[in-house]
């Protein structure tokens, strides 16, 4: 990273008197870029990757345009009679033929006629309020509509289907098993076997995992940077050389993982460990480096709490965090993750999140490091116009806290993306992400000169094909840019581009 450049004595100043400062200055460089920045945005862009990959999308339901007080039925319309012969019939017919905008008035005269089934209505109440995306009040006319008629076996099948769309799982798990003890008809259990084969897929592990082959321009995050700094008669007399950019071929993987365990009603255990990294085949051969290997590998674990409902979903995640790197452990962080998200509508969707991190470095890191907390929160949405389509972006601001304010600061981030699926047997799909940020530290600087100020942009773009695997194995293409511009240009400015070809297989 830029700052071990220019502590591995990347400034080469030919005079002993510099000696002095400049190993001064090796601790503070050693603090003044907090490490978990790249980290994080990888981080969030594949476990976001995952979280799509897993999302179910649910369908609008299409309704048929007829006139109040008709019912469209095999493609003919009836005028419906004010009476329980003709409405009885007439509900079932709107519900199964998704003829919504004709339901409310049915039931209304429903109700007002003598000798009407209440359960019959209020079933009929509840999925329209389902069809509208009121969920509580759906559940709760479906539930009364069950006390009223316990041996109805349609009552009984839609509140086993709406507690399933409300991810309560151990309820609709056992309202399926008692329907099918009722004597359905053979197209009804079909039915039910589909939705029962489905919570059993909900029931596993979900996600992803990946290797890659590809070539990194700039493993060290160098920009080799000279100048003089002193000079006479034409001679430089003190002289500062930054290492250049050392390019290698390198190797990747990634695994990210998500399971729900359900304890009851809309309560989850959830569970989310993954772990990536990269290979490079080229080390730091310089004799004063303190980092010689560049590979990484980052490992974290999550578990913890999730309410979750057809809505809204809460997770309150502890979690640990382990990071390798030059050959060995550099440092374990553990923290806790808060995140809220809900669907505003089948389109959008909201979310926020805090989260606080400690960073604990190893005896070893600590040549690279040193402890810190980070505190963050974000703000997040997205809008689906399409099923294969997705526009998401966000707002981050972040705060990292060293013993040394100079290697304090505070930052804030904006990113934006899209991902686009394509139609056709190739399953064509693009992800691509882009993040603005601004990083400014606490105190000034005097070896420095200046009090820090950072602006980097990073560009992540995935494109695959989901219909062209190999043994199971979807190709992926993964292009990582990023550009950081500081006002100490000398010290921290650098480019990098990561390319790499990844097979993955999701699950």
């Amino acid at each position: 990273m830029p700052h071990l450049s220019f502590c591995e004595s990347r400034g080469r100043v030919k005079n002993s008197f510099f000696t002095l400062p400049l190993l001064s200055a090796l601790l503070l460089c050693l603090l003044t870029i907090p490490k978990a920045q790249a980290n994080d945005d990888d981080t969030r862009f594949i476990q976001d990757q995952t979280r799509r990959s897993i999302q179910q999308q649910s369908q609008a339901e299409q309704e048929l345009a007829a006139p109040p007080g008709t019912l469209m039925y095999e493609g003919q319309r009836y005028q419906v009679a004010s009476t329980l012969e003709s409405l009885t019939p007439a509900i079932y017919v709107a519900i199964n033929t998704s003829q919504w905008s004709q339901l409310p008035e049915f039931v209304e005269r429903y109700r007002a006629l003598p000798g009407h089934r209440p359960a019959l209505a209020n079933m009929a109440d509840s999925l329209y309020a389902r069809f509208l995306g009121k969920y509580p009040q759906a559940l709760r006319l479906m539930e009364q509509a069950s006390e009223q008629e316990p041996q109805d076996a349609r009552i009984q099948l839609e509140l086993a289907r709406l507690w399933f769309e409300d991810h309560q799982e151990r309820r609709a798990a056992k309202g399926f098993a008692r329907v099918l003890g009722m004597g359905l008809p053979e197209q009804a259990q079909m039915l039910v076997a589909q939705y029962q084969q489905a919570m059993a897929i909900r029931d596993r592990w979900h996600g992803s995992a990946a290797l890659g082959w590809g070539r990194n321009d700039n493993i060290n995050q160098a920009n080799g940077y000279y100048s003089c700094l002193s000079s006479f008669a034409g001679i430089c007399l003190f002289e500062r050389q930054m290492p250049e950019p050392i390019a290698s071929r390198m190797n990747n993987y990634e695994l990210s993982l998500q399971r729900r365990f359900n304890l009851a009603g809309n309560h989850n255990l959830h569970l989310q460990p993954m772990s990536y990294g990269s290979y490079y085949s080229k080390t730091n051969d310089a004799p004063n480096a303190s980092l010689k290997d560049y590979s990484t590998n980052l490992a974290i674990v999550q578990a913890g709490y999730q309410y979750l409902d057809v809505r809204n979903s809460l997770t309150l995640l502890p979690y640990v965090e382990h990071y390798y790197r030059n050959r060995a452990s550099e440092y374990m962080a553990h923290g806790l993750q808060l995140e809220a998200r809900r669907s505003l509508s089948q389109k959008w969707q909201i979310g926020t999140s805090l989260d606080s991190k400690r960073y604990e470095y190893t005896r070893k890191g600590k040549q690279l490091g040193a402890n810190y907390a980070m505190h963050q929160w974000g703000l997040n949405l997205s809008y689906s116009p399409r099923a294969n389509t997705s526009l998401y972006g966000g707002v981050t601001a972040s705060r990292h806290k060293y013993e040394v304010d100079q290697a304090s600061s505070k930052d804030w981030s904006a990113r934006v993306g899209v991902y686009q699926g394509f139609a056709g047997r190739a399953g064509l799909f693009v992800n691509a992400l882009a993040i603005y940020r601004e990083t400014r530290h606490d105190a000034y600087d005097f070896f420095l000169g200046e009090q820090r100020r950072d602006r980097q942009q990073l560009y992540i773009l995935s494109a695959g094909a989901n219909g062209w695997q190999l043994a199971g194995l979807t190709p992926e293409i993964r292009v990582r840019h990023n550009i950081n511009r500081s006002n100490i240009g000398w010290a921290f400015d650098f480019e990098q581009t990561e390319v790499s070809l990844m097979l993955r297989k999701s699950f």
